[in-house]
């Protein structure tokens, strides 16, 4: 099992002293095999939870002999670095001037966001919107209008006057559905369509009392669960061709708390699911997680290796993180709108080639989300024996902050500049 300062890093963990970094040049060179590189890793150290790593430097392999706390910066170094220590120190600072941070980011102010509108209430700077989603924390009153954009519950360039409109026409549209799937459970016309009903009903209540039952929204409210419900429920009977699959309930929960309006949320979650619906059925899904295992194969032959040896190649084991947009696996509430927020911010609009055979894949964020922690983690997992610890491990796994998220966005970036 993973300890939690396994993945990731505290910001503090990454700082270096500066006596640490007085050592002559000729001790930081590198001769040449000694870490050999590997074109397309972009991950560096494999204890280090860092964002970044570039596809010209080495990457550490287990052939060199080294102690078991290999490149891990302590604060309380011998005296007398080894060669191989203070060449890890001398990459690391190439690493801390990318310009992905790990602190504290920017929050948004209201002058910032209002300031990307003209006096009509249309969106003039949409690359400051996208700007905003990816690089700054949001005033919870401030994100409940970006959502509303991001998923489309407003067009992008609608002005004032035409949000009005639509949010009249979609809480219409949304109290007419309401209505009709309520006369269709009291109708119980034929049997065939009363089984598939009660499945369904019995799936979705079964869930909904224990999504998020110890957030604020929720404790003490029975009436935000029976939204959450009826929400659900109204969205099945709308999309019959999706249904229910478990874990929509986390994601409409998402919804609901950020943006605390059961219309916006409701047309936003139903977006967000058409949007990917493909990955809510099996077959998409494992095309996604085969996609993550080439690219785990990619950035890191030596782990995914390991990972086939452990019988968990086919990714499964991270089919809740991709549902669930890694909701679980975030530490803290707000942390999990923050990734979910990013992850959907860059759209899969890029096609690639894997290893060259002609296969094109669509890449999208979350993609790379499960390769950056699966490289942050490497080391554990390497250490694993049997696929039990793949699932304990990631049953215990909590993202604390921003760095796996931020190494994914360099290494979509690569990938973006060669489709």
């Amino acid at each position: 099992p993973v300890k939690e300062c396994d993945l990731p890093v505290n910001e503090s963990d990454l700082s270096v002293n500066e006596s640490d970094l007085s050592a002559k040049e000729s001790d930081l060179s590198v001769k040449e095999g000694d870490l050999p590189v590997k074109e397309q890793c972009i991950d560096v150290v494999p204890e280090e939870k860092l964002p970044g790593g570039s596809r010209d430097m080495p990457r550490y392999t287990p052939s060199l002999q080294h102690s078991p706390s290999r490149g891990v910066l302590q604060k309380d170094r011998p005296p007398s670095p080894s060669l191989f220590d203070r060449s890890i120190e001398f990459l690391k600072r190439e690493i801390d001037s990318l310009k992905f941070t790990l602190g504290t980011r920017p929050m948004l102010t209201h002058s910032e966001w209002f300031g990307i509108f003209n006096s009509d209430g249309q969106m003039i700077d949409t690359e400051s919107y996208r700007h905003f989603l990816l690089e700054y924390d949001w005033p919870s009153e401030l994100l409940q209008e970006g959502w509303k954009y991001l998923f489309h519950y407003y067009d992008i360039l609608s002005n004032h006057q035409e949000r009005v409109l639509k949010e009249k026409e979609k809480e219409k549209e949304l109290e007419h559905l309401l209505v009709a799937w309520s006369q269709i459970l009291e109708l119980e016309k034929v049997n065939v369509e009363k089984t598939r009903v009660e499945k369904l009903l019995y799936l979705i209540n079964k869930d909904v009392p224990r999504t998020d039952r110890d957030h604020d929204f929720y404790i003490g409210k029975p009436e935000n669960s029976e939204i959450l419900r009826d929400l659900l429920v109204t969205f099945c009977f709308a999309n019959p061709d999706i249904g229910y699959v478990q874990g929509m309930n986390e994601v409409l929960s998402l919804f609901l708390v950020t943006v605390e309006n059961k219309v916006a949320a409701y047309w936003g979650f139903s977006n967000y699911i058409l949007r990917n619906r493909l990955f809510f059925n099996s077959t998409g899904l494992m095309a996604k997680l085969n996609g993550i295992a080439e690219l785990t194969n990619v950035h890191d032959a030596e782990l995914y290796t390991k990972l086939k040896q452990l019988d968990c190649s086919n990714m499964l084991f991270c089919q809740r993180w991709i549902l669930l947009g890694f909701k679980r696996e975030s530490k803290t509430f707000d942390m999990a709108v923050k990734i979910f927020t990013m992850i959907n911010s860059l759209e899969a609009t890029h096609y690639i080639q894997l290893h060259g055979l002609g296969k094109c894949e669509l890449l999208s964020l979350d993609m790379f989300l499960v390769v950056a922690i699966l490289i942050a983690a490497r080391s554990t997992i390497l250490s694993f024996s049997d696929q039990t610890d793949v699932y304990q491990w990631t049953g215990k796994l909590k993202l604390t902050d921003m760095s796996a998220i931020c190494h994914a966005r360099q290494m979509y970036q690569e990938w973006a500049k060669r489709a």
